[in-house]
C-alpha cells in the first residue's frame, strides 16, 4: 500500500539523498545500496578495468560494492571520496578486510578540493550523485584534473523525465538528460565514449513501484 508523505517528509528523503545523516541516514544508505546496485554494476561494467588500475569513486554510499568491484582484475587499487561523515564510516566498517590489505582507501572532503594529485586515477566513477553538485563544472574540472591521460569517467545518472516525476526530488535535485552531461562534459573537454541505457522496475525512496530509466556513460580526456 502507498504510503502518503508530507512535504516535510519529502524534504528529509531529498537531505539524506544528498548527505546521509544520523539513524535515518543509515536505513537511506541501506535502501540506496539495494535501489542503485544495478546502475553501480552497470558503471563497472563500462569502466573495463585492467590489472593495476588506480579506480576512484565519488559518493560511494554505504560502499558495499567495492569487494565485487575488487575482484574485477588483479591488482586493483580503490580510493572512495565522500561528503558524508556517516557515509565514510559506514563505507570503512563495511570494507575492512580491503582496507587491511591495502586495496581499499576512504576520504572524507568538502566537496570541491580532493585529496589526490593530478592524474591519480586511471578510471573514476560515480552514481546518481550528479543531480547534488553545487557547482557542476568546477566537480567535473576537479574530476578530469585527478583522471589519468588516456582514463575513463564514467556517469551513472536517473533521466531526467523520470526523476522530475519524483515527490521528493524537487527539493536540491537539478535534473538531466544526456545531452545535458554531454555538454557539462565537453565545457571541460571530456569527450563521450560509449553509453548504455537501461530501464528497469524499482522501488522509489518514497516507497513507489516505478520505472526507472537511467543512463551510465563513458568519457575520456
Amino acid at each position: 500500500m502507498k504510503k502518503s508523505f508530507t512535504e516535510e517528509e519529502l524534504k528529509a528523503i531529498a537531505t539524506q539523498l544528498s548527505h546521509p545523516k544520523g539513524e535515518m541516514g543509515i536505513d537511506v544508505a541501506a535502501t540506496m545500496h539495494e535501489s542503485n546496485l544495478s546502475m553501480t554494476e552497470k558503471a563497472i561494467e563500462l569502466l573495463h578495468l585492467e590489472k593495476g588500475d588506480r579506480v576512484l569513486e565519488l559518493g560511494h554510499g554505504s560502499a558495499m560494492h567495492v569487494g565485487p568491484l575488487l575482484a574485477e582484475a588483479d591488482g586493483l587499487q580503490y580510493a572512495g571520496l565522500e561528503i558524508s561523515q556517516l557515509m565514510h564510516e559506514e563505507a570503512k566498517k563495511h570494507n575492512t578486510t580491503w582496507i587491511d590489505e591495502g586495496k581499499a582507501a576512504f576520504y572524507q572532503y568538502d566537496g570541491k578540493k580532493a585529496p589526490f594529485e593530478s592524474g591519480s586515477f586511471d578510471k573514476i566513477f560515480t552514481v546518481n550523485t550528479i543531480y547534488f553538485w553545487s557547482e557542476p563544472k568546477k566537480t567535473t574540472m576537479e574530476l578530469k584534473r585527478l583522471l589519468a591521460d588516456e582514463g575513463s569517467l564514467v556517469i551513472a545518472f536517473a533521466q531526467k523525465r523520470f526523476m522530475e516525476n519524483l515527490p521528493f526530488t524537487k527539493y536540491g535535485f537539478t535534473f538531466y538528460d544526456d545531452e545535458n552531461v554531454i555538454e557539462l562534459m565537453a565545457a571541460v573537454g571530456l569527450v563521450p565514449l560509449e553509453q548504455s541505457d537501461v530501464t528497469e522496475t524499482v522501488k522509489s525512496k518514497a516507497m513507489e513501484e516505478v520505472e526507472r530509466e537511467f543512463t551510465v556513460m563513458r568519457f575520456s580526456r
